[in-house]
């Protein structure tokens, strides 16, 4: 009797993970998909919403509303001019979908009062206008205040490509609940892939009012 057996492979690209399965004998597991994205209805989303004066340029309060946006302005912002068009942020939405990255590893590394934040649950839920495809990723930090951030359930540790609002739920290190704008009305956002947070991983440094 022939035995089935298959293995996960590991293509590595300069910032990311692109993961694939194969397989040996008479059945092959599916192959791990990348959520689809479409650049330019996910780009006419963002700025139906944000573009308050319609000038094609995110800049200043526009930013509030797509925290993802916002967390990555400045490497998003290729020509310098302190605001993302509409252009910048399709160049790297089609970076990402041409990826074909399904899976990435994501780090969140909370601090709290200048000290790192140990206990607390990390949630990415992804932005309505990434669509339906992505998934949202949790964790929970640990004395140095660091989290592993992953898919509930996946077979692979890591997160989707796209923009995300960040939930952070636990108490401070002066004992007190985190206010709400850091989970349920969160202001938190990041964006991954496309060289997105640097090195895979994000800070979150919290503050009191």
């Amino acid at each position: 009797m022939r035995k089935n057996c298959h293995a996960v492979q590991w293509m590595r690209c300069p910032w990311a993970v692109v993961l694939f399965v194969t397989g040996c004998g008479q059945s092959r597991p599916p192959r791990v998909i990348a959520p689809a994205i479409v650049t330019e209805a996910v780009t006419t989303a963002v700025f139906t919403a944000a573009d308050a004066d319609g000038n094609t340029r995110l800049e200043g309060s526009e930013l509030v509303s797509v925290p993802g946006i916002a967390s990555a302005a400045a490497a998003l912002d290729t020509d310098g001019d302190k605001a993302v068009s509409r252009q910048e942020l399709s160049q790297w939405l089609e970076e990402v979908r041409r990826s074909k990255v399904a899976i990435t590893p994501f780090e969140a590394r909370v601090r709290h009062r200048g000290r790192p934040l140990a206990g607390a649950a990390v949630k990415l839920v992804p932005e309505s206008f990434m669509g339906a495809g992505m998934k949202v990723a949790e964790g929970a930090t640990d004395a140095d205040g660091i989290a592993q951030v992953t898919i509930p359930a996946s077979q692979h540790s890591g997160v989707n490509c796209g923009m995300y609002r960040v939930e952070i739920v636990g108490k401070g290190n002066d004992g007190r609940p985190l206010p709400e704008r850091y989970n349920s009305a969160s202001t938190l956002g990041v964006a991954v892939g496309g060289a997105l947070p640097e090195q895979g991983t994000a800070v979150f440094d919290l503050q009191d009012d």
